[in-house]
């Protein structure tokens, strides 16, 4: 399997091109309202071209691995911090975040419960982490692609999510709350998004 930071740096233009549409931006910006009340110290992991942190409040930084993802995020935010890093070994200090994002990052890491130690040791206490990932399973591919559908562009968009996201992984409700309660982080909710090809967890620093 093509490590997916590799993978990235090579289509960052047309990845831009097919997440710029507004089903996506839409659900972008619902991750920002599950940020703690106050939350200024918010890092966007795995930002890519920044569709996700630019919804953010002011004092957010984007952070990827792929330089190509940094530089068309940069083209699209100006002055709004990003850097490069690795999920795995986040250059923060312990308890220092407010909360963090994941916009379809998780699937793609090697090392999902080692990245998300390291995000429970950067938030604070009653930091949060909140993410949105592919849903597993059958049903959420023929309901969710069906329901796309109703509009073409997104239907190539959520097409895809779909193929990228059975290429690397992905999880259902139940095996997400695992993985984050493992990392020790208390799960808040779980919920089905994006016409169901998608889940939204919320979870909080102990």
């Amino acid at each position: 399997m093509i490590r997916s930071s590799l993978l990235f740096d090579a289509v960052a233009l047309p990845y831009e091109l097919l997440t710029r549409h507004p089903v996506w931006e839409r659900h972008c910006a619902r991750m920002a309202e599950e940020l703690p009340v106050g939350a200024r110290r918010i890092l966007d992991l795995g930002c890519g071209p920044g569709g996700s942190t630019v919804h953010l409040p002011a004092g957010a930084v984007g952070g990827d691995r792929a330089l190509a993802m940094l530089r068309r995020a940069r083209r699209r935010m100006g002055r709004v911090p990003l850097v490069c890093l690795d999920a795995g070994a986040l250059p923060l200090r312990e308890g220092s975040m407010d909360a963090v994002t994941f916009h379809s990052v998780l699937y793609l890491l090697p090392d999902q419960a080692g990245s998300l130690r390291e995000t429970a040791r950067v938030l604070r206490s009653g930091g949060r982490a909140v993410l949105l990932e592919p849903q597993a399973g059958h049903r959420a591919t023929v309901f969710g692609l069906a329901r796309a559908l109703r509009s073409p562009r997104w239907a190539v968009t959520a097409a895809f999510w779909r193929g990228m996201s059975g290429l690397y992984g992905r999880h259902s409700a139940q095996s997400l709350w695992k993985t984050l309660e493992d990392a020790g982080l208390r799960v808040l909710r779980i919920e089905e998004t994006l016409g169901g090809l998608g889940l939204l967890a919320v979870a909080e620093k102990r």
